[in-house]
């Protein structure tokens, strides 16, 4: 077997595996061998019947596609491992010759990396003090979910609770991603939605359909939607009147489970707060980390590593629109876009995916940060303990050496060590 390698672009390698005509006859004969076992030959044992029989009982192609099945795998396997390639994509096959077997596959390598800086990182994110006015808010919130409602024949007004479908459009008629919902519950003047929103929805009744214009904040978290005028399309189903408990003794007994003063509520409440703001306050900070290091790293992504990286974002894409009960067929006709478009569409974050994925490889090794079986066989402890006895031994399964679950919670490991060392407050 000969096994040449040839240097591409990008990070990218083509392994070209000749086999001798004995070698491909004698993997022909072992494929023969298997897909004999699963054919009835007359005059012949399963697994015996020599191959220029067998093909005359099989279809035609078939036992030299088995033999493919069996060579390739093999011979590229010993390819990666004798040139010493750290492959970091699946191969792309192409067969030159069947008989005697040639065949090329292109591959990427893991690319050149290079992150600097990522030691002087500043995150600022101002801290966000627990008010009373945030314990009030939770009490109020308590309130409207145990809050009894009632359906009125009248028009909708502040304080009501509304069932309404909803859809955006953008200027051209397309309907927008993300602003589609069925049966959606909305407190007129809670401010849970779009500024304007609610507003429009004052003064509808049960079974009226309106159409409206918003103007999204400058602000708004998701980007392409910022200062961006949206038209949306909504039908009323229900127009609810709001009756809220009291906070008496009885509502505060069923909200905390037991008999306490009201202030010692709200001090529970208060605690709660705390601990959930330095949670959001942390993973906010390693998010904004995380995001400037991706900055920082220099790599030439392989494109078949980011055709991949696309093909796993276009999956989830298609998961969510099944998820609101839509074909990414119907999606495009109405977006008016082709799948290449849409997929265009994911490129840079793709590419900032990618780039994080390697940078966060590069500082690992630069700084020797290690999930050790120590840290691991602790996490995977913490994770058992959820279940219960009957169960730890099959979340101890999935979390066995090589899996996809153990791997990933290195990395948890490794990056929890990386914001020890330098994302400190």
């Amino acid at each position: 077997m000969n096994i040449s390698v040839d240097k591409l672009p990008k990070s990218e390698v083509k392994v070209t595996v000749e086999l001798s005509l004995e070698e491909t006859t004698k993997l022909l004969e072992k494929a023969a061998a298997e897909v004999s076992k699963m054919v009835k030959v007359p005059g012949f044992r399963p697994g015996t019947a020599p191959l220029e029989v067998l093909k005359k009982h099989v279809k035609e192609g078939a036992i030299e596609g088995h033999m493919l099945d069996i060579a390739i795998p093999e011979t590229y396997t010993k390819a990666v491992k004798d040139n010493n390639l750290e492959v970091v994509s699946r191969p792309k096959v192409k067969v030159t010759s069947d008989v005697p077997l040639t065949y090329e596959a292109t591959v990427a390598i893991y690319p050149d990396v290079k992150v600097s800086g990522y030691d002087k990182i500043k995150v600022k994110i101002e801290e966000e003090k627990v008010s009373d006015k945030d314990v009030d808010a939770v009490l109020d919130d308590l309130q409207k979910r145990h809050a009894k409602y009632s359906i009125v024949d009248r028009v909708a007004q502040k304080g009501d609770r509304v069932e309404i479908d909803f859809e955006g459009f953008d200027d051209g008629g397309a309907p927008l991603e993300n602003t589609q919902s069925k049966h959606h519950p909305v407190i007129l003047g809670d401010g849970n939605m779009v500024p304007g929103f609610e507003d429009n929805l004052e003064g509808m009744k049960k079974g009226e359909d309106k159409e409206f214009e918003v103007k999204f904040p400058k602000d708004y978290f998701h980007k392409p939607f910022q200062n961006k005028k949206v038209k949306f399309k909504v039908h009323v189903h229900e127009v609810e009147e709001i009756k809220l408990p009291e906070l008496n003794p009885e509502f505060i007994k069923q909200i905390a489970g037991e008999e306490k003063p009201l202030e010692e509520v709200k001090k529970d409440i208060f605690a709660n707060l705390e601990r959930e703001r330095e949670h959001a306050l942390k993973t906010r900070r390693e998010d904004e980390y995380l995001n400037k290091l991706a900055d920082l790293t220099k790599v030439d992504i392989p494109q078949s590593l980011l055709d991949e990286e696309l093909d796993g974002m276009m999956e989830e894409f298609q998961a969510s629109l099944e998820q609101r009960g839509l074909t990414l067929a119907q999606y495009l006709e109405q977006a008016k876009k082709t799948a290449e478009e849409v997929r265009d569409m994911r490129k840079k974050e793709a590419e900032k995916r990618l780039k994080l994925r390697f940078g966060l490889q590069q500082v690992f090794k630069q700084e020797e940060i290690d999930a050790t079986e120590e840290d691991l066989n602790k996490e995977i402890e913490q994770i058992m303990n959820l279940y219960p006895d009957v169960e730890r031994s099959k979340v101890e399964t999935e979390y066995k050496e090589g899996s996809y679950l153990r791997r990933r919670l290195e990395n948890k490991v490794k990056m929890e060590k990386l914001f020890a060392r330098y994302l400190t407050k």
